[in-house]
C-alpha cells in the first residue's frame, strides 16, 4: 500500500501528539473515542490511497488525474484530521479551565476552612487568655485584699504598739519629771547654800583684801619713802662725787691740753666722757661745740690724752660715768 505524501510522518505524529496530551493524565473516553475516530479516517484515506495509486499505476507518468485525486484525498484528509485536532484542543483547554476552576474553588474552600480553623484557634488562645487574665486578677485581688488585711493588722498592731509606748512615755516623763523636780530643789538649795558661803567668803575675802591692801599700802608708803630717802642719799652723794670727780677730770685734762694756735681766748664747750673699769676712756665727743672746730677737737684729744681719768670707786656712785658724763670745758676761766 502506498502512503500519500504528507500523511506519513506528521500524521502519525500529531496523532500521538494528541493521544499523549489527553490519554494519559486524566482523558476521558470522549477523547479515546476521538482518537479512534481520527485514526479510522487515517485507514481510510490509506484505502483511498490505494486505490487511487492502482489507477495512477496505470495511467500514465505524470498525467493531471493522478495528481489531482491524490491532492483531493490529501488535503480532505487533512481537514477532517485538523478538525479533530481542534475540536479535542478546545475540549481540553475547556476541561482544562474547568479543572483550573475547580482547583481555584478547591483552594479557596481550603484556604477558607485553613481561615475558620485559624479564627477558631485565635478564639481559643483567646478564651484561654482571657480565662488566664482573669485568673491573675481574681489571684492579684485576694493577694492585694490579702496584703490590705496583713497591712490593717500590722497598723493596728503598731497603733496598740504605738499606744503603749505613748503610755510608757508619759509614765516615764512624769518620773522624770519628778526626779527633775527633786534634782532641782536640790540644786537650787546648793546653789543657795554655795552662794550664801561663797558671799560669806567674799565678805571675808574683801576684808581680807583690803586689809592686805592697807598693809601693802602701808608697806608701799614706807619702800617708797625709804626709797626716797635712799636715792636723795645717793643723789647727794652723786652729786658730792661728781663736785670732786669732775673737777679732777678737769684739772688732768687742763694740764694735758694745748692751745690750737689762732685759737681765740673764753672758748668753752661741752664734752660727753664716758669710762670704763679703773677710769679708761671709752669715748669723748663733743656735744655742745664752742664754734671753734680746731677747739673743739682739741678738747676732745685732751680728754684721750689724760687717760685713764679719775674715778669713783664706789659702782653706785661710778655709774654716771659708765653711763656717760657731760663736763664742761672752759680752760681760760
Amino acid at each position: 500500500m502506498k502512503i500519500p505524501a504528507g500523511l506519513g510522518k506528521g500524521w502519525l505524529d500529531r496523532l500521538g501528539s494528541g493521544l499523549s496530551d489527553g490519554g494519559i493524565a486524566g482523558v476521558s473516553w470522549r477523547d479515546l473515542g476521538l482518537s479512534l475516530a481520527a485514526h479510522g479516517l487515517l485507514f481510510a484515506a490509506f484505502g483511498v490511497s490505494f486505490q487511487w495509486g492502482s489507477v495512477t499505476d496505470q495511467a500514465p507518468a505524470g498525467t493531471q488525474q493522478a495528481v489531482q485525486a491524490v491532492a483531493v484525498d490529501e488535503a480532505e484528509v487533512e481537514a477532517a484530521v485538523e478538525a479533530l485536532e481542534a475540536q479535542a484542543t478546545a475540549e481540553r483547554r475547556a476541561r482544562e479551565a474547568e479543572l483550573a476552576e475547580l482547583e481555584a474553588a478547591r483552594r479557596e474552600e481550603a484556604e477558607r476552612l485553613a481561615a475558620e480553623r485559624e479564627a477558631a484557634r485565635a478564639a481559643e488562645q483567646a478564651r484561654r487568655e482571657a480565662e488566664a487574665e482573669a485568673r491573675r486578677q481574681r489571684e492579684a485581688a485576694e493577694q492585694a485584699a490579702q496584703r490590705q488585711r496583713e497591712a490593717e493588722a500590722q497598723a493596728r498592731r503598731e497603733a496598740e504598739a504605738a499606744e503603749q509606748a505613748r503610755r510608757e512615755a508619759e509614765a516615764q516623763a512624769r518620773r522624770e519629771a519628778e526626779a527633775r523636780a527633786q534634782r532641782e530643789a536640790e540644786e537650787q538649795a546648793r546653789r543657795e547654800a554655795e552662794a550664801e558661803a561663797e558671799a560669806q567668803a567674799r565678805r571675808e575675802a574683801e576684808a581680807a583684801a583690803a586689809a592686805r591692801r592697807e598693809a601693802e599700802a602701808r608697806a608701799r608708803a614706807e619702800a617708797q619713802a625709804r626709797a626716797e630717802q635712799a636715792a636723795a642719799q645717793r643723789a647727794e652723794r652723786i652729786a658730792e662725787a661728781r663736785g670732786t670727780y669732775d673737777g679732777a677730770i678737769r684739772q688732768k685734762v687742763e694740764a694735758v691740753w694745748n692751745r690750737p694756735a689762732g685759737t681765740p681766748e673764753g672758748l668753752s664747750c661741752v664734752v660727753e666722757v664716758r669710762l670704763g673699769p679703773g677710769g679708761v676712756v671709752l669715748a669723748a665727743q663733743v656735744v655742745r661745740s664752742s664754734g671753734n672746730a680746731a677747739f673743739d677737737r682739741s678738747a676732745e684729744t685732751a680728754v684721750r690724752r689724760a687717760d685713764p681719768l679719775p674715778m669713783p670707786d664706789d659702782p653706785v656712785l661710778a655709774a654716771p660715768y659708765r653711763e656717760g658724763v657731760e663736763l664742761v670745758f672752759a680752760p681760760d676761766e
